[in-house]
């Protein structure tokens, strides 16, 4: 099986995400794609170790893992 297209969409989205979370903790303000919502970083969430980037909606909703 040829599984290129596929490690290059993974990558792309990665790469995509990537740069989302650079920008947004650079304080830059980003627009959901779905809905047009503004984009927020939470870092400080309930959960220890977890941060969110979402839209009022829920149309994006990226849960982050944070090291330590």
């Amino acid at each position: 099986m040829d599984f290129s297209g596929l490690n290059k969409k993974a990558s792309d989205s990665f790469h995509k995400q990537r740069n989302m979370l650079k920008q947004l903790a650079q304080g830059k303000t980003l627009k959901c794609e779905k809905c047009n919502g503004v984009l927020t970083l939470d870092l400080a969430t309930s959960e220890p170790g977890k941060g969110i980037v979402k839209c009022k909606q829920g149309c994006t909703d990226i849960i982050l893992e944070l090291g330590t």
